[in-house]
């Protein structure tokens, strides 16, 4: 049967494996079976859910920013994946907010992409798979994907982490390592999301291939099946790059993507294919959307929009170095010698809230 807390949370779906003694006696502690009352409360908790999308789908339909859409986008992950199985029509969720990105990066991939460096993670578990998401959504533009071809690759990054999305804010929090649980959660999580998915209806193989070799590796040092070289597909170890450029520049301690793409591309954060290197750095440019830089000038400055050649963007200075922030931002040409870009730097030298920002990406 379904196995239910109190509180009426789905704690394990009927015909899921209990996989410890350990989890089923603590099952047994907290579980309840199935009643009318809980399954009335479940209702009425989905019905709920259902409005609340749909609120915060007509908010993005209203929106003509796409900071402000990539945080509805953020805000729905967050319920979904911490749900996972308890969401009604999980696999139509996943797609919809998979089509919402695509969408986003056919419209305003500079600002898609500034929210990824811009927007805080308010919930790591769901939303470092979102900006993975996004990041992919623009470079699947960039070699040419159909939709159809898009999808089941950022329905994998956004899922990837569908076992595991409380684990991941646990470990946030923690100053300590991984017990052995932790790691065997870890370890087994990539199989978890397949099944997972597969109890939620999604069908695709190459979506369920993505999850499952998302951290395999091309020497066999990965998991959970070791394989290596030409046994993991290709857009696998693209996903796995983009994950782990978005851990460094967000968590646990946050590194200037600037700084984190040229360490890529020096080798330093393990060896990937130098064509997915190189496909990210020139689409990403040195100084990504989002990111703060100091000019000629002596400003600081936040890239909006990529440039012609990867060093000089589009930014608009936010202030002096040593000084107040300007009332409204300075666009400045990158191109000129008087404010051409010196050095990223952190985002706490504009001295300024990220939603100040916001309207720098609005598109009518």
């Amino acid at each position: 049967m379904d196995i239910y807390a109190k509180n009426g949370v789905l704690l394990l779906r009927r015909g899921h494996y209990v996989l410890t003694e350990e989890q089923r006696d603590r099952l047994a502690q907290l579980g309840h079976g199935d009643s009318d009352e809980v399954e009335a409360r479940l209702e009425r908790e989905r019905l709920e859910r259902a409005a609340q999308r749909e609120r915060e789908a007509q908010q993005m339909r209203n929106s003509a920013n796409p900071l402000q859409e990539m945080a509805f986008l953020q805000k729905r992950a967050q319920g979904v994946l911490q749900h996972g199985l308890a969401v009604r029509d999980l696999s139509a969720s996943l797609l919809d907010m998979a089509d919402s990105l695509l969408a986003l990066s056919q419209r305003h991939a500079d600002g898609l992409l500034a929210s990824v460096f811009l927007l805080p993670y308010q919930d790591i578990g769901s939303a470092q798979s979102v900006h993975v998401a996004a990041i992919l959504a623009v470079l699947g533009r960039r070699i040419g994907g159909s939709e159809t071809e898009l999808r089941p690759l950022i329905g994998a990054a956004l899922s990837m982490n569908l076992a595991i999305t409380g684990l991941l804010n646990q470990l946030a929090a923690q100053s300590e390592a991984m017990d052995q649980a932790q790691q065997e959660a870890m370890f087994a999580h990539p199989v978890l999301a397949s099944a997972l998915l597969r109890e939620a209806g999604v069908d695709d193989e190459r979506w369920h291939r993505l999850v499952l070799q998302q951290h395999e590796r091309q020497d066999g040092a990965g998991y959970p099946l070791g394989l290596a070289g030409d046994e993991i597909d290709p857009d696998a170890l693209l996903l796995q790059m983009v994950d782990l450029v978005c851990g460094c520049v967000h968590q646990p301690q946050p590194q200037l993507p600037a700084l984190v793409l040229g360490s890529l591309f020096r080798g330093e954060l393990g060896q990937f294919p130098p064509q997915h290197v190189s496909l990210l750095v020139k689409e990403l440019g040195i100084y990504p959307p989002g990111s703060f830089v100091r000019l000629a000038s002596n400003e600081v400055a936040v890239v909006t929009h990529r440039g012609d050649k990867a060093n000089t963007p589009r930014v608009a200075a936010l202030r002096k170095l040593d000084g107040p922030p300007y009332v409204d931002p300075l666009l400045r040409d990158t191109r000129q010698p008087a404010y051409q870009v010196l050095e990223p730097v952190a985002a706490a030298a504009a001295a300024i809230k990220p939603t100040y920002l916001y309207r720098l990406w609005y598109k009518p």
